[in-house]
Order: C-alpha cells, then sequence, then structure tokens
C-alpha cells in the first residue's frame, strides 16, 4: 500500500508543482495509477468519472456560490460596513475592528473567504491606508478576518463536508455559529491589542442615529443567514432547495428594494458563478476514480487500525488530525482537502469516537488557516496585491492573528461543547 500512495501523491504533487490546474493533476494521477497498478479496470475508471456528481445533492453548491456573488455584486459589503463602522468604529484601532466585523457580518452572506476578502478588501485597505495603518498591516487584517466566512453559514466547506460526509448541513450551519462568533472574537482581541501597542488614533462616535440608518440599511442582508438556518432546522426544504430560495430572496433585495444590481450586472454574475461552481464541481467529478482508489486500497481501514493499536485519547487523536491538516493546508487548498482527503479520516475519527460534528468544524477552520499561510496562502495573495505590499510583510503582519486562529482551534478540538452545545440546545 505505501508504494501505491507514494505513487498516487507523487504524480498529484509533482503535476501541482509544475502548475497543472488541479483538475488534470487529479486525474493524472488517477490515470498514471490505473496503468501501474492494474486493479482498476477502464470501465470502473470511466464509471467513477461520470458517477462522480451522480448525488442530486451536489445541486446545492452551485446555489451557494451565486448566492454569494450576487450578494457581493449588490453592494452587500459596503452597507454591511458602514453598520460595523457605526457600532465598533469609534475605539482605538477602529478601522481594524471594523474589518473583522465586516467580515463576520459578510461571511455569513457570502460563505466564501475569497468573496470576502475581494469584497471587503476592495474598500477597507485603500481606507485603512489613507488613515495611517500600514498596508501590509491592512491585508493581513483582511485576509485573516476573511476566514470567518467559511465557519459562519452559509459556509461552502461546511456544504461540501455535509454532502461528502453524508452529515446533515443543517446541523452543521448551526455548530459553524458559535465557532465562528469566537473567531471574530479572537481577531478582535488581537487587533484592540496591536491597536493599544502602537497607538493607533481612534474616531468620534457617530452617535445612535448612525447605528438606527445603517441598520435600517442592511437588516435585509442580515436577515438571509438566519432564513437558512431557519429553513434547514425546522426541514421546510432540502439543502439545494434553500440554496435556491436565498438566491432569490438575494436577487429581490438586490434589485427590487436596495436597487444596487442591474440585469447586466446580474447576468454577468451568474456566467462568473457558474465558472466558479464549474471548477469546483469538475474536481469533484474527476475525483471520483482516486476516492475509489483509496477505498479499494482500505486506507481508512488501515490507518483505523493503526490508530486503535495506538490506543490515543480522541482529544489527542483529534489533535493529531487538525496539525496535520494545518500543515497540508499550506499546499493543499480547503475545498480540495474536503473533497479528497476529509472524506478518508471522517470514518476513521468517527470510529475512535470523535463526533462527528465537532470533527468537521475543526477540519473547516484548520484548512481555512492553511489559506493564510506560505506557500499557497490565496488570501495573502490577493490582499497583498490589494494593498500593494509585499506577501512576506503580509506574513510578518499576520502572525499574532494566526497564533490567535490556532488558539481557537485548539480551544475546538480541548472543548467539544464549543461546536456541539448550540446544537444540543435545539
Amino acid at each position: 500500500m505505501t508504494a501505491q500512495l507514494l505513487l498516487l501523491f507523487s504524480v498529484f504533487l509533482g503535476a501541482m508543482a509544475l502548475r497543472f490546474p488541479v483538475i488534470l493533476c487529479i486525474a493524472l494521477s488517477t490515470i498514471v495509477y490505473a496503468f501501474v497498478y492494474p486493479v482498476m479496470p477502464p470501465v470502473v475508471l470511466m464509471q467513477t468519472l461520470l458517477m462522480g456528481l451522480d448525488r442530486p445533492v451536489f445541486s446545492a453548491i452551485p446555489y451557494y456560490f451565486l448566492l454569494g456573488a450576487i450578494m457581493n455584486a449588490g453592494g452587500m459589503s459596503g452597507r454591511l460596513l458602514r453598520l460595523a463602522n457605526a457600532l465598533i468604529g469609534w475605539s482605538r484601532g477602529g478601522l481594524a475592528h471594523v474589518n473583522i466585523g465586516t467580515s463576520i457580518l459578510f461571511g455569513g452572506i457570502s460563505g466564501s473567504a475569497v468573496a470576502d476578502a475581494s469584497a471587503i478588501g476592495s474598500i477597507m485597505i485603500p481606507a485603512m491606508q489613507k488613515d495611517g495603518y500600514p498596508g501590509a498591516y491592512a491585508a493581513a487584517v483582511t485576509a485573516c478576518s476573511a476566514c470567518i466566512g467559511l465557519l459562519v453559514p452559509p459556509s461552502i466547506p461546511l456544504v461540501v463536508f455535509g454532502l461528502f460526509n453524508d452529515v446533515p448541513v443543517s446541523d452543521l450551519f448551526v455548530a459553524g455559529i458559535v465557532p465562528g462568533l469566537l473567531m471574530g472574537l479572537y481577531l478582535l482581541i488581537t487587533s484592540i491589542l496591536i491597536a493599544g501597542r502602537r497607538g493607533y488614533k481612534a474616531h468620534p462616535w457617530k452617535g445612535f442615529h448612525e447605528v438606527k440608518e445603517s441598520l435600517k440599511g442592511s437588516y435585509l442582508a442580515l436577515l438571509l443567514p438566519m432564513l437558512i438556518i431557519l429553513c434547514m432546522v425546522k426541514g421546510v426544504a432540502t439543502v439545494s432547495e434553500i440554496g435556491a430560495i436565498a438566491v432569490l430572496y438575494s436577487i429581490v433585495v438586490s434589485i427590487a428594494v436596495y436597487r444596487d444590481l442591474d440585469l447586466l450586472t446580474l447576468s454577468s454574475t451568474i456566467i462568473k458563478s457558474a465558472l466558479e461552481s464549474a471548477r469546483v464541481l469538475s474536481i469533484i467529478a474527476i475525483s471520483g476514480g482516486t476516492l475509489w482508489i483509496i477505498a479499494n486500497m482500505g486506507l481508512s481501514q488501515e490507518i483505523q487500525d493503526s490508530l486503535t493499536d495506538l490506543r490515543l485519547p480522541p482529544t489527542l487523536l483529534l489533535g493529531a488530525m487538525a496539525i496535520g491538516i494545518v500543515f497540508l493546508g499550506t499546499v493543499v487548498g480547503p475545498m480540495l482537502q474536503m473533497i479528497l482527503i476529509i472524506p478518508v479520516l471522517t470514518p476513521v475519527a468517527v470510529a475512535q469516537g470523535i463526533d462527528v460534528i465537532q470533527f468537521g468544524v475543526v477540519v473547516v477552520l484548520a484548512s481555512a488557516i492553511g489559506l493564510i499561510t506560505p506557500p499557497v496562502g490565496i488570501l495573502l495573495f490577493l490582499t497583498s496585491a490589494q494593498a500593494d505590499t509585499t506577501v512576506s510583510a503580509v506574513v510578518r503582519e499576520s502572525l499574532p492573528f494566526l497564533l490567535a486562529l490556532l488558539l481557537l482551534l485548539s480551544c475546538l478540538v480541548v472543548f467539544p461543547v464549543l461546536s456541539t452545545g448550540l446544537l444540543a440546545l435545539i
């Protein structure tokens, strides 16, 4: 089995090193394996490609991609930014706090860290630089806070985790609320400490009138994540149907109420979202062969037997898995981990007594940390370009926030109630 795994991952990593598209890396590793080890009949190879998406629940993914794209294009980020500024922008280092607060609010709408960083960074990074903040610090705050969107509903990685591991997405959404809010709190505390040490300036409070007006302009957007969670918990519709309802709601609000979105922008947004969805769905389809190979090896059972012999406590095992996923995230993005790596580890974790809901939240956060760690760290490259600074400078400024996220990850591993407590109350 060692030689088989080595071949499979060597081809994959080699193709990635040559900057091949991810879908081609997966396809090449599967095909090379099929030729070297003829345990996979050609007909099975073709069937796995066709059956990779042969599950109706996968139709939910395009809806949630489109939802985030519409809310982004519809000017939601500006409205939520105004609300966050009215609530916490008056404190010392207020613009950094506003950046994080907006990510908490916007993450509950977009479900995507990249969408969050793109929308908020384009507004907040220039504003912070104009107010005297270093560009690298503004980029670091934006990159790290954008990861909140991967935990708070409607998180796309949580959707993918639920679909691949047969876990109710509604349960994962509810479980992600407290960790997502804690993520924002940990980052806010870090930002406050940095602001006090560096002496960043404060701004006058704009009063309750501004809070009222900003809330009036954004409450329809804030209702969206509540609507999604309520529909799922009450079993009103399936995950896909709720995604479609949320998309329709966002279109009506953006066009008819806020009037921030015209039909031309809507059509281009749909096309862009379709391309993003197709990219992910193509990876899911092509990964069917790789998952068949891993299942045929009996890798999950092999790992489970080895861990049983070690007799590790569930908490220690989950911590080891989380550390491994963080390191893996330095070269592999969260979505690819949810599709290829995590489905192998989930049955192992459950068999060792780890709650599957807690496991899902922990692995999503661990994989999200990879978005702000080099060399892949896509958010670092995105925000450094927005701030017109170097990636290395952003990495240095990100270290305190990275430590805060690692501390949160440790808390989620040690205290399962942070992930499962709210779900138990509903």
